[in-house]
C-alpha cells in the first residue's frame, strides 16, 4: 500500500470545495455538425485536426545509462494529455513485429469456440448492449494459457507504461519523478481483448461513449477504422499509425490533476453514429471488416485511494463523500457495475458527472484548480 503525503504533492494537487468528479465543470456545449466545422482533414501548423487532437510522440531507446526520456519529450506528452486525453506514442519496447503477433494471438483466441475448455479467466464474453466480444486477462498466468505471446507482449507494455507515468510527473514538475511509478508499483494492470464482428451498414455505435477508470490506458488495434475521441464538441477520429499504441487518461488521472488532464470520452463509430467526423466511407468499409484491438489498463495499488487528498464541503452530495472513500479496487468495481465488475470492466455504471455528460452530448471537461504550468 502506498501511503500518499501531502507534501509531495501540494505543487499539483490542491485543497478546494470540490471532490472527485466536482473537481471540474461541464463547459456549456453543444454538438456540432462536422459540416458546419472545419474539416477532420484540414491542416493546421502541419497538422490535420484529427493529428491534432491525438498528436504522435515517439518515445527513444533508453540511454545506455538506463535514462529515462528527456523532459523535452515529457513536456510534449504532458500537454497532449492536457489538450484532449489522448495521444499516440511509439515506445522502444514494442516492435511493429511484436504487435501484429499480439493482434494475430489475441484474433484467433476470440474467434475460437474454446469457452467450454478456456482455462479460468480466459472465457470470451459477449457484452450486454454492444455488438462486440472481449476476454479481460487479468494476470500473465491467464496470458500464459491464451497465448505465450501476449505474456511477452504484456511484459513490453509494463515497461511502457513506467515510462509514461515518469513522463507524466516529470512533465507536470512533481518533485519526485517516479511518483506516480510508485503508485502502480504492484502490477495490477489488465488486458482486454476485444473482437468487433463485420456487421450492417445500419450500424451505431460499436462501443458505447465512455470514459476510462483508471490511470491511463494503453490502446493497439488493428487499423480498422472508428475509433473516435470527443473534442471541442465533435466526434474526432483517432489517426491509426502502425507501430504505435493510443494512450488515454482514465478517470483516475483526471481526479488526481483536479481536472487537467481530461478523461475524456470516447467510442468506436459505426455508419449510423450521431455526429461522427470520421469519414462516412471509412465507417461503411470498417463494419465490413471483422475488427481486433487490445486495451491495456494501467490501474494502481489497490490500496491508493481514487482521491488522493481529502476535500471539505464537496457539493455533490453522498456520491462524492462515497468515491472519496474509496480504494481503487473499489472504484472500479463500482463504475464497474457491480461485485465482479473489476473483472469484467461492461462499463454499466456511470458516476454522475459523466451521465451529464453523455446526455449533453459528452461535453469535455474544464478544470478549475490551479494553474500547472
Amino acid at each position: 500500500r502506498v501511503v500518499v503525503a501531502t507534501s509531495v504533492v501540494a505543487a499539483l494537487f490542491v485543497p478546494n470545495s470540490h471532490s472527485f468528479r466536482t473537481l471540474v465543470r461541464p463547459r456549456d456545449r453543444h454538438f456540432f455538425p462536422c459540416s458546419k466545422m472545419p474539416s477532420k482533414d484540414e491542416v493546421h501548423h502541419g497538422q490535420t485536426v484529427a493529428e491534432a487532437v491525438a498528436p504522435l510522440i515517439r518515445i527513444p531507446e533508453p540511454s545506455a545509462a538506463g535514462q529515462p526520456p528527456q523532459s523535452k519529450i515529457c513536456n510534449e506528452l504532458v500537454s497532449a494529455f492536457q489538450k484532449s486525453g489522448f495521444l499516440r506514442i511509439s515506445s522502444p519496447f514494442l516492435p511493429i513485429s511484436l504487435q501484429k503477433q499480439a493482434i494475430e494471438a489475441a484474433t484467433a483466441h476470440l474467434v475460437s469456440d474454446a469457452n467450454d475448455g478456456a482455462a479460468p479467466g480466459t472465457e470470451v464474453v459477449t457484452h450486454p448492449s454492444d455488438p462486440k466480444s472481449y476476454c479481460m486477462l487479468t494476470s500473465k498466468e491467464d496470458a500464459a494459457s491464451v497465448s505465450p505471446t501476449l505474456v511477452e507482449y504484456i511484459e513490453a507494455l509494463e515497461k511502457t507504461k513506467m515510462l509514461v507515468l515518469h513522463c507524466l510527473a516529470v512533465g507536470l514538475r512533481l518533485p519526485d519523478p517516479n511518483y506516480f511509478c510508485k503508485l502502480h508499483s504492484e502490477n495490477n494492470s489488465s488486458l482486454r481483448l476485444l473482437r468487433y464482428p463485420a456487421t450492417s451498414e445500419d450500424t451505431g455505435n460499436r462501443c458505447k461513449e465512455h470514459s476510462d477508470y483508471g490511470s491511463i490506458t494503453l490502446l493497439l488495434t488493428d487499423g480498422v477504422s472508428g475509433l473516435e475521441a470527443y473534442h471541442d464538441g465533435k466526434w474526432i477520429p483517432v489517426p491509426h499509425e502502425e507501430g504505435c499504441l493510443v494512450v488515454n487518461a482514465g478517470s483516475l488521472l483526471e481526479s488526481w490533476t483536479n481536472g487537467k488532464i481530461p478523461a475524456t470520452l470516447h467510442r468506436v463509430a459505426g455508419p449510423t453514429s450521431e455526429s461522427s467526423c470520421s469519414s462516412k466511407q471509412d465507417l461503411l468499409d470498417a463494419v465490413g471488416r471483422d475488427r481486433t484491438s487490445l486495451a491495456f489498463f494501467a490501474d494502481p495499488n489497490t490500496g491508493v485511494k481514487a482521491v488522493l487528498q481529502e476535500d471539505e464541503g464537496s457539493d455533490n452530495g453522498d456520491e462524492s463523500e462515497k468515491v472519496a472513500q474509496m480504494s481503487v479496487s473499489e472504484y472500479i468495481r463500482w463504475r464497474s457495475g457491480g461485485a465482479d465488475g473489476d473483472a469484467k470492466r461492461s462499463g454499466l455504471a456511470f458516476t454522475t458527472e459523466e451521465e451529464g455528460r453523455v446526455q449533453n452530448g459528452g461535453s469535455n471537461l474544464e478544470g478549475e484548480g490551479v494553474d500547472l504550468e
